[in-house]
């Protein structure tokens, strides 16, 4: 099984579609059974689309837009006649203009989706609200997600938001279906009693951790929007799974080495076998 996870920031650093070129040859190179996408963005003002291609929604609140990215990418996948189903949960409002969301992409069949509300905020003009978008497949569970950082004082929103959604996943969790949890998690891997060790020790199984083959680590540069301090490059993007499955590759991709930059963060492909 292969998946891709990347928060492609999309649309804010340009509104040139070629600059995603590289992502849709590598989808289409990759044939990834699955993708995650997150701070999916579409412009607030621009119309509405009747029935967009391989849609399955989640809500009606906010419909899909007309350069809404996931949309932009299953059309542009389409066209060269690769096909993919799509859910996406909008979140909340980004820098003024955008609905802001969550996607999960698959090659097969969706036979039902729900988002789930991790935040005690549920208000759209509040960067504070965070859903998961999750994805039933006839053989697995797919979750796309983005989290809030790890506070050591007062209410910290990551473990209310990770509770959450496993509080929302128990279903699948009690029936021991397969279930892939994707994204940016805004938690480093390297720092020690916070948000990612919460993760493991709630036994829930990291990619890079069982790869047998890995092709860097790293899934942002320093210095990113939310990072404004941050001085080295971090791990905070991950796929994580519910059984220690066996992991044949972890690469990091569209770092600027491993493919052309696509976003502020970098993708993470896995392959299970």
């Amino acid at each position: 099984m292969k998946l891709l996870s990347l928060n492609t920031h999309s649309w804010v650093q340009t509104q040139d579609p070629s600059a995603y070129a590289a992502l849709i040859a590598d989808i289409i190179e990759s044939d990834y059974d699955a993708i995650a996408l997150q701070e999916v963005n579409q412009l607030s003002v621009n119309e509405a689309v009747i029935q967009p291609l391989g849609y399955v929604a989640t809500q009606a609140d906010i419909p899909i837009k007309e350069n809404n990215f996931a949309y932009f990418l299953v059309k542009a996948l389409a066209e060269k006649n690769v096909h993919y189903n799509w859910s996406w949960v909008p979140c909340h409002l980004g820098y003024d203009i955008y609905d802001e969301g969550v996607a999960v992409l698959c090659k097969q069949p969706i036979q039902s989706v729900q988002h789930i509300q991790l935040s005690n905020e549920n208000d759209f003009t509040s960067i504070l609200t965070r859903f998961a978008m999750v994805v039933e497949t006839a053989t697995e569970t797919l979750v796309s997600i983005h989290l809030s950082w790890w506070k050591n004082e007062g209410e910290n929103p990551f473990l209310q938001e990770w509770n959450r959604l496993e509080e929302g996943l128990s279903k699948q969790m009690e029936s021991k279906r397969p279930i892939f949890i994707l994204g940016d998690v805004n938690n480093p891997a390297d720092v020690r009693d916070e948000g990612y060790d919460f993760i493991i020790d709630s036994k829930w199984f990291d990619a890079y951790q069982a790869a047998e083959v890995k092709s860097g680590s790293a899934t942002v540069p320093p210095a990113i929007d939310g990072w404004a301090d941050n001085e080295v490059p971090l791990r905070i993007d991950y796929v994580f799974s519910n059984h220690d499955y066996e992991v044949e590759k972890y690469e990091i991709k569209f770092d600027g080495d491993n493919l052309p930059l696509v976003s502020d963060h970098y993708g993470v492909a896995v392959i299970y076998k």
